[in-house]
């Protein structure tokens, strides 16, 4: 029997800090869905008239979380603002100050963060990681910078740095120059044996900077990183590229996973590029799914390919 959407959100409700606070070993902070899955909005659960037609329950809401977004302000100055030298400046010192800075668990101490800590509504979750994680805010200063100087630093950065969420706001910041010249150091990055947040920045950047070679780049990851939640987030990635067919192909191959975290995942992307046929799939994975997380991301997943049906 379909649990109902409510028992689904009351479960979740204690889920939803998990999926934000998963350790950036696991999980970057900058991809779509996951690069910090932060705002908080309310979705109903959908179920298909045949369904409704048996006297199922009527839908009832359940949370879902959705991504963070880099506002690049810089961008969106006028050709001729000229930025005060010491707004670069200081970005450029805290850059290279916090480049080699192991990351510690030290915010979870800090008396300042704690009620914030705490939150749990929409623009808690955003505060909460724009306070901790000093990555994010770096990436949104920083984000299409075309100072040479700053370049050259964010370029050493994202090469370099040996703290990985500091790494990763360089490669994605240098990506919203759109310059094809940093192509070689998205590339880099996305190797295997680079970490697995600097790969996630990469296939973001990637997926700013476009083309063929980047699509090709993306391809590969999506078939072949040893970590299948980034096999699974370059495999959406592909729809970027006007290839969601490919994409959706590899998502339903882990829709189903053992790992809960690789449905979550599978199922929030097929969301977004799949269609009736994947509609039909979801739904009968909603009767057999026990994983509170899961659960959720199926109900809105099936709401988006509605529209399809």
């Amino acid at each position: 029997m379909i649990e109902s959407c409510e028992k689904q959100k009351k479960a979740t409700e204690g889920h939803g800090r998990l999926r934000t606070s998963l350790p950036s070993s696991r999980i970057s902070r900058f991809s779509v869905a996951l690069r910090c899955l932060l705002l908080l909005s309310v979705a109903f659960c959908g179920l298909p008239p045949r369904a409704a037609a048996q006297g199922a329950a009527p839908p009832q809401p359940v949370y879902e979380l959705a991504p963070l977004v880099i506002t690049a302000p810089r961008l969106k100055l006028p050709p001729q603002a000229v930025l005060n030298p010491n707004i670069d400046a200081d970005l450029l010192e805290l850059l290279q100050n916090h480049a080699s800075e192991r990351p510690t668990g030290a915010n979870a101490l800090d008396p300042s963060l704690q009620d914030l800590a705490s939150l749990t509504t929409i623009d808690g979750y955003n505060l909460q990681t724009r306070y901790t994680q000093l990555g994010f805010l770096l990436t949104e200063g920083l984000a299409g910078a075309k100072r040479l100087d700053l370049q050259a630093a964010l370029q050493n950065t994202a090469q370099s740095a040996t703290n990985p969420q500091i790494q990763a706001s360089a490669i994605v910041a240098l990506a919203y120059t759109k310059d094809p010249q940093f192509l070689g150091i998205f590339q880099q990055a996305l190797n295997p044996n680079s970490n697995l947040t600097a790969r996630f920045a990469a296939i973001e950047a990637l997926t700013l900077l476009g083309g063929d070679v980047a699509h090709q780049a993306v391809f590969n990851a999506a078939q072949s990183d040893p970590e299948l939640i980034l096999q699974i987030y370059a495999a959406n990635a592909l729809a970027n590229f006007g290839d969601a067919t490919t994409g959706k192909t590899i998502l339903l191959s882990h829709y189903q996973d053992p790992d809960w975290l690789v449905r979550a995942m599978a199922t929030h992307y097929l969301g977004l590029i799949g269609d009736q046929n994947t509609y039909q799939l979801l739904f009968l994975q909603l009767q057999t799914e026990t994983q509170p997380v899961v659960l959720a991301e199926l109900c809105s997943a099936l709401i988006r390919l509605r529209n399809t049906q």
